[in-house]
């Protein structure tokens, strides 16, 4: 196989990316992430297509082939191999419901589209992807390793039969299944153990064949019996069967004019209750109505009496400010203050004179003494008598200036000057209380008004409200008992046919629901023929119900018994046959039971056959495997290690002085030496007639130099005798080295 170009269309991260490659050595160098191991799992791909099975915990490979943000992943490769030269078409597209595969494989000579439903790899290099991948692709994180029972199997089948799905240990379970369908273990079972049995019944038949038939001859004669009692009851079954249908045919029709009788009751309740609805052109009112137009009136009356109440206030509001305003005006603080005013005044005055005059009177008494003691000019005695009598004169005034002054405080009802200012500071808080119970008089008759005409407002929108209600059912909205009385009505007549047009609805849908069974022009026809269809009236229809039950069970118990009786007469024939007839049959089970030895004994015999075959095989193919990767490890490793050691299962053994190891003790760039030597040598062993090509991703990055140019000499080898090999990596080492020993192929991305 020769791959000759690749295009991919969307394939893990990559888009509209091609490739061409040569028939010997190609080398893809490219940086990392740069989609070199992108190409390798493109190329299995196009082979073998994208697993959704997960594995230790990693995504499928359908999940990791797939670009972010989008739907499919894809694209196209060419080859040649054995069989011409083709063009695989392959892309899976993510649904709903998980990923569409498209497939075709065109071959391009022919321009036809051939191998439809196969895997490319399957059929152009008649290899299982196991053996592919474990052979000729070596992927960056599987470190080379190849190997495994499913490898070892899958090239047993491949060399046994030609072909990977014969599974010899398939075969050896289906002839094992044969040993033991044909003979069970415990020689309980299977065909030879049936016919064993069935050989030793037909020899007590035989012995039993002479016996008497009179059983048989009895028993014929009651099986006449009973199949003319089971014609007779079936025939009385037929006729009460065909009357009870009649008669259910009839409970339909009547159940169908019924119905049409109902659905015209229905129509006439549908005109009466639109009739209703018209009689306040088209407003229904209903008890949700009735309520709210109850809850309107009522509120309507409290709103008035309300309104009585506010008046009410406002008229004792009223009151209450007149008689402040007549207490206010009937004070007379402003005549007691001038008689206080003149009181104080006068008693300022008399207070005054007597002060005087006694000084005056006390001055004279002085001065006279003074005179007398000083024996002065006794014309000063003159002088000092004047002075006192002007003083008692002065006391004289004010003594009757007081007694003045205290008749007209008698008239006040107080005896002083400053019992009158009491006296007037107590009316003037009178006075201050009198106004302030006129301003709170005044604010409540301001509220009252504002009371009133919130009531009022209040009643005349509740009786506007009213009134539009009222106005729905075109009455009287001063007359609410009337109103109430006709909805009342309204609505009573209104659930009355409502009930009525529910219970017709109930009534036709039971009785559709009864005919739902039955056509009615099949039923008309059916029962056109009566004439008189009054007579299933008078008929005892459960009579003929129970008559047709019974001969049913009258009939299957009659079937029973004949049966029984054909059971028992098979089974006396059967021991009353001839003994020529017995015998042949004899003789024909014995030949089958003697086949059925042969056949077992040759499934034994092809067991052992197979087994030692197998067994063989892989002994010889072991040794084919290890000699020829010996041979590939000798150059690979410079002649250091030589001999190497591969199982049926595949697995790898190194030889060395103190005997043999396990291939895992070897450094990892000498491990990948050895894997890649088997790979080599299993390419070499399965693909004879194809050689296969070669997908080596980063396999030599443990290695030396010195080691990688052996590789590339023995893959220089490979490609003359026809292995196409692409080596993808991201140094430039290999370049170099592959340059030396061969031409390549370079391809940088």
């Amino acid at each position: 196989m020769k791959i000759e170009k690749i295009h991919i269309d969307s394939f893990m991260g990559k888009k509209d990316f091609t490739l061409e490659f040569s028939s010997g050595i190609n080398i893809i160098r490219g940086d990392n992430e740069s989609g070199k191991s992108t190409v390798a799992e493109f190329i299995k791909f196009m082979l073998y297509g994208a697993s959704s099975r997960q594995s230790g915990g990693e995504m499928s490979e359908r999940v990791k082939y797939l670009t972010f943000g989008e739907s499919t992943f894809g694209g196209q490769m060419e080859l040649s191999c054995a069989k011409g030269r083709f063009r695989i078409d392959r892309a899976l597209t993510s649904t709903q419901s998980g990923f569409r595969e498209s497939l075709s494989i065109t071959d391009l000579e022919k321009k036809t589209v051939v191998f439809k439903g196969e895997n490319a790899g399957d059929a152009l290099l008649s290899l299982p992807s196991e053996v592919f991948e474990k052979a000729a692709y070596i992927s960056q994180d599987k470190e080379g390793y190849t190997g495994g029972s499913e490898l070892g199997s899958a090239i047993e089948n491949l060399l046994f039969s030609a072909d990977e799905t014969v599974s010899t240990d398939k075969a050896l379970k289906k002839l094992d299944a044969l040993r033991v369908s044909l003979l069970h273990k415990n020689g309980k079972g299977g065909m030879i153990f049936t016919l064993s049995g069935e050989r030793e019944a037909l020899e007590a038949r035989l012995a039993k064949a002479l016996s008497d038939n009179s059983e048989i001859i009895a028993k014929e004669g009651s099986l006449i019996d009973t199949e003319s009692r089971i014609a007779e009851k079936r025939a009385e079954y037929n006729q009460c069967k065909k009357l009870c249908e009649l008669y259910d045919n009839y409970v339909a029709l009547t159940k169908f004019k019924e119905r049409d009788k109902l659905l015209a009751e229905k129509d006439a309740a549908d005109v009466n209750i639109g009739e209703l609805e018209s009689t306040f052109d088209g407003f229904s009112p209903d008890g949700e109505y009735l309520g709210r137009l109850r809850l309107v009136a009522e509120q309507l009356g409290s709103a008035e009496g309300a309104c009585a109440d506010a008046e009410k206030k406002l008229e004792d509001a009223r009151k209450a400010r007149a008689a402040a305003e007549n207490t206010e005006n009937t004070g007379g603080e402003n005549n007691l203050a001038d008689v206080a005013k003149r009181a104080a005044k006068r008693e300022k005055t008399v207070s005054f004179l007597k002060i005087f005059g006694i000084i005056l009177l006390c001055l004279s008494v002085c001065a006279g003494a003074f005179v007398y003691l000083m024996r002065l000019d006794p014309m000063l005695y003159a002088a000092a008598a004047v002075a006192a009598l002007a003083g008692v004169l002065l006391i004289g005034v004010s003594i009757a200036a007081k007694k003045k002054l205290l008749h007209m405080l008698e008239d006040y009802g107080v005896s002083s000057a400053y019992a009158l200012s009491d006296k007037l500071r107590e009316e003037s808080e009178a006075i201050e209380r009198a106004a302030e119970r006129l301003s709170q008089s005044k604010e409540a008759e301001h509220a009252a008004e504002a009371l009133l005409d919130s009531e009022k407002s209040r009643y005349e929108k509740l009786r506007d409200e009213f009134s539009a209600e009222a106005a729905k059912l075109k009455g009287d909205a001063a007359d609410s008992e009337a109103l109430f009385s006709v909805v009342e009505r309204y609505i009573s007549e209104s659930n009355r046919l409502s009930t009525e047009k529910r219970m017709l609805a109930e009534r036709i849908a039971q009785l559709e629901k009864d005919t739902a069974a039955y056509d009615r022009e099949t039923v008309e026809k059916m029962l056109s023929v009566i004439n008189d269809l009054s007579v299933f009236e008078k008929l005892d229809i459960n009579e003929y119900r129970r008559n047709r039950d019974f001969c049913e069970n009258a009939i299957g118990a009659l079937e029973i018994k004949r049966g029984e009786l054909e059971k028992a007469l098979a089974a006396l024939h059967a021991t009353v046959e001839s003994p020529a007839l017995i015998s042949a049959t004899l003789e024909e089970v014995k030949k089958k039971e003697a086949a059925a030895k042969a056949k077992y004994k040759a499934a034994e015999l092809a067991i052992r056959s197979i087994e030692n075959a197998s067994q063989g095989l892989r002994t010889r193919v072991s040794p084919r495997l290890a000699e020829y990767a010996g041979k590939l490890l000798s150059v690979l490793s410079g002649g250091r290690y030589t001999e190497i050691g591969v199982d049926g299962e595949m697995n790898m053994t190194f030889l060395s002085k103190d005997g043999a190891h396990d291939i895992a003790y070897l450094s990892k760039g000498t491990r990948e030496s050895a894997y890649l030597a088997l790979r080599l040598a299993v390419c070499d062993l399965v693909a004879k007639d194809e050689k296969l090509t070669l997908v080596l991703d980063e396999s030599f990055a443990h290695t030396d130099n010195e080691r990688t140019k052996q590789s590339f000499r023995i893959l220089s080898a490979l490609a003359a005798e026809g292995t196409q090999s692409i080596v993808l990596t991201c140094h430039d080492r290999e370049e170099k080295i592959a340059e030396k020993v061969s031409v390549v192929n370079l391809i940088t991305i």
